[in-house]
């Protein structure tokens, strides 16, 4: 496996520009769009005007649509490169292209120096005179003429099989495209961003290194990534996509299922023993710093102050100056007592920025009707992701390739398809000493409630009671410990996930739909072993630490998800291997319990 880097350099003739959903100064109608950069050499963040990957990319598209009425084999190139949309009856399956086109940055100008202002105003055409409310001020930090260099990468993957012929025949085929292009950015029809010439330079290739360094079978991997991501987040809107914190496990096993898709027939052992490897969800943190927890929803904030109340049943009440006041749980939380708690338990101050964007109609140069839609992006500079990867219940040859693959870099990641560059370590052993209670907090969702056992046996979930909910975490704690657990209290919270995405694929469209009922991170159970069978109650949580909590027989069945491990991810993406079901067993709390 390789992974080849073209650099291109885009010559644009000012004016120039590509709107920004950022706020500019005050009066301007229309921004140049800018974004932080990372200087490879050095690691400074910098502000530089750039031109969208995304733009580049559909530019290219419309260029090769364009030249296939002479060479239709551009179309085939078009498909296999750029991907398709998914069709109407295909069950929401991607078809990803291989090109990913990092942004294009002007690294010459200065932003922070300020810059002109360029005037236009609307004709009235009955009148021949200019309308009335039609003033427009545009940020223009190129003048009229002067030539621009916008530089970036695109880069894909290849298997080692893959004919050279075939590289060097994308390669003209990227640079005519590109040279066909007449003008970039927006306003083009208007004489603006005019492409004087293209630049392909040379490709460097990255080789996978297949030779095993680590001992072990238990991995930490951290992720740095040098572009902007928008990792997996529940959607509020069809055209709204904000990233969330975190980078699922399964986003993590579907990137290097991504990549072993390129190889054909070769590591052939990890693609058959790839749903046995679990891959824990990567938690941001800044670079060097431990990974953070997720904090249990037991805090209870009593006068500005966090307590952990999980041994305690009945309702907590302090004194104040004006007598007795109750404390409020997270979902009541202030501003200054969220990011309190947030930086207890290690979690880092991130950074997001808004992109809106719009498909563009070919014919009509102009956006396409219905067709607008926001990025809310996270900045990754200055942070790492952590995740765990557990590769112990795979034959050495899989878990050779596997680090070998983990070392080479993952991609796509997220919906701006990044690269994530690795570092690999041993991680640290996980044990559970033997005590008289367990205090069991999620570290990330789990799939824990039958639904249909006691909560909604007639599919009304809304006549559900209280005991109900209790009696069924009593019942699943006994289930899944083999009756060496027993429940004493909890503070927990359920969502519903799912959606048409998710039964389209992996439930098909001839099933009936039902959504997950997810015990959220932060889920905190107090258990006690059960007489008699404190060692297996020991063992069982030390074994949960490695593998996440496992999934009952009654969700299985409720859910339809099949017995066999080997097949589970087909039917349903919230299982263990996802890295779904974490657990922290004990963790010493920065505040003092109640």
């Amino acid at each position: 496996m390789r992974r080849i880097t073209v650099p291109v350099t885009l010559q644009v003739q000012g004016p120039i520009l590509t709107k920004s959903s950022s706020m500019g100064a005050l009066g301007l109608d229309a921004v140049m769009a800018r974004r932080a950069f990372e200087e490879p050499a050095t690691g400074d963040v910098k502000t530089r005007y750039y031109f969208p990957g995304g733009l580049v990319k559909g530019l290219l598209r419309e260029a090769w649509q364009e030249l296939a009425t002479v060479d239709p084999t551009l179309l085939n190139c078009a498909s296999e490169w750029l991907g398709d949309a998914s069709l109407p009856d295909s069950q929401d399956e991607p078809a990803r292209g291989r090109l990913m086109f990092d942004d294009f940055a002007d690294i010459q100008t200065e932003p922070e120096a300020g810059h002109p202002v360029r005037y236009r105003i609307e004709i009235d055409e009955d009148r021949g005179a200019a309308d009335a409310a039609k003033l427009q001020m545009m940020e223009s930090p190129y003048a009229s003429g002067q030539v621009v260099q916008f530089q970036g990468q695109v880069r894909f993957l290849v298997s080692d099989g893959e004919k050279e012929g075939k590289i060097d025949a994308l390669r003209a085929a990227l640079a005519r495209g590109l040279m066909w292009i007449e003008a970039a950015g927006g306003m083009r029809t208007s004489g603006f961003g005019q492409l004087l010439d293209v630049k392909v330079g040379p490709e460097t290739a990255a080789t996978l290194d297949s030779k095993p360094s680590l001992c072990g079978s238990e991995w930490d991997l951290h992720l740095h990534f040098r572009d902007p991501v928008i990792l997996s987040k529940r959607r509020i809107a069809d055209n709204f996509f904000e990233s969330g914190e975190i980078i699922p496990g399964g986003a993590l096993k579907g990137a290097v299922a991504e990549m072993l898709a390129r190889e054909g027939e070769s590591f052939q052992e990890l693609r058959d023993q790839l749903h046995a490897i679990r891959f824990s969800h990567a938690f941001p943190a800044k670079t060097e710093s431990a990974r953070p927890r997720s904090w249990p929803l037991s805090l209870l904030v009593f006068a500005g102050e966090p307590v952990d109340v999980v041994r305690r049943k009945e309702s907590y009440a302090g004194k104040t100056e004006t007598g007795l006041k109750a404390g409020s749980f997270d979902i009541d939380w202030k501003d200054e007592d969220r990011r309190k708690v947030h930086a207890a338990y290690g979690w880092p101050d991130l950074k997001w920025e808004l992109r809106v964007r719009t498909a563009v109609d070919s014919t009509l140069r102009k956006a396409g009707d219905g067709q607008l839609f926001a990025w809310q992006v996270l900045q990754p500079y200055g942070l790492e992701w952590i995740a765990r990867v557990d590769a112990s219940r795979v034959s050495k040859p899989a878990r050779e390739q596997l680090e070998g693959v983990l070392r080479f870099g993952l991609e796509p990641i997220g919906k701006t398809k990044a690269l994530a560059t690795t570092i690999l370590t041993a991680a640290a052993q996980q044990t559970v000493t033997a005590a008289q209670e367990y205090v069991v907090t999620l570290q990330t969702p789990a799939l824990l409630i039958d639904p249909g056992r006691r909560l909604a046996p007639n599919g009304a979930l809304g006549s559900a009671r209280e005991e109900d909910l209790e009696g069924e975490f009593q019942d699943v704690w006994q289930e899944i410990s083999n009756g060496s657990l027993r429940l004493v209290n909890y503070f927990q919270r359920c969502v519903l996930a799912g959606g048409k995405y998710l039964q389209n694929r992996f439930l098909g469209r001839n099933r009936r739909y039902k959504p997950y009922s997810l015990s959220v991170e932060g889920s905190t159970f107090l258990l006690e072993p059960v007489d008699g069978k404190e060692r297996e109650a020991c063992a069982r949580l030390a074994e949960w630490l490695r593998t996440g909590l496992p999934l009952a027989e009654g969700v299985r069945k409720f859910y339809g998800i099949p017995d066999d491990p080997a097949v589970q991810w087909k039917h349903c993406p919230y299982i263990p291997e996802n890295g779904y079901g974490e657990i922290a067993v004990n963790e010493p709390s920065p505040y003092k319990e109640q």
